[in-house]
């Protein structure tokens, strides 16, 4: 039972504790990272790994909370959960602490406010970002052969 927040497809917040991968199955769960901000300790978001070619909605509110937090901006799609992360535990994901969901909540309020119109301490540019995780291309995945790999390689050097 991990104490962990969700960020809805409505873009709606909820503090949980239980099996945060329950919002993923039958499908796995992909890490997102986040930065460790200093004394607030590590933490991971988490998405679907096949939520692109599921066709999950686009989730701008979840996004923006995480590219807040310092995870890269792409275009995140479905729920999102972020998690406590310990490393060096026995368990890498762990409890969120008060602090870690404090910031979270801080983050969607902004984020909302954004999306919203508003100006947010956090999103001076929120409505931008939004706008770039929106319509930017579907990621995708090519796979590639030994070789073609090597014939692209060599082609940089």
């Amino acid at each position: 039972m991990t104490r962990h927040v969700i960020i809805d497809l409505d873009g709606e917040l909820h503090v949980a504790i239980g099996d945060w991968k329950a919002r993923f199955r039958p499908h796995a769960p992909g890490r997102v990272t986040i930065p460790t901000l200093g004394a607030l300790g590590e933490w991971a978001g988490w998405i679907n790994d096949d939520s692109h070619p599921l066709g999950l909605p686009r989730n701008p509110i979840g996004g923006l909370v995480l590219t807040g937090l310092g995870a890269n901006v792409i275009p995140y799609a479905g729920p999102i959960v972020i998690t406590g992360w310990n490393p060096h535990g026995p368990t890498e994901v762990c409890d969120l602490t008060e602090a870690q969901i404090a910031t979270i909540a801080d983050c969607h309020t902004d984020a909302r406010a954004a999306m919203n119109g508003e100006e947010g301490a956090l999103y001076d540019r929120g409505r931008a970002v939004a706008e770039q995780m929106r319509t930017a291309p579907t990621p995708t995945v090519q796979l590639l052969t030994g070789e073609e790999l090597l014939a692209r390689m060599r082609g940089r050097s």
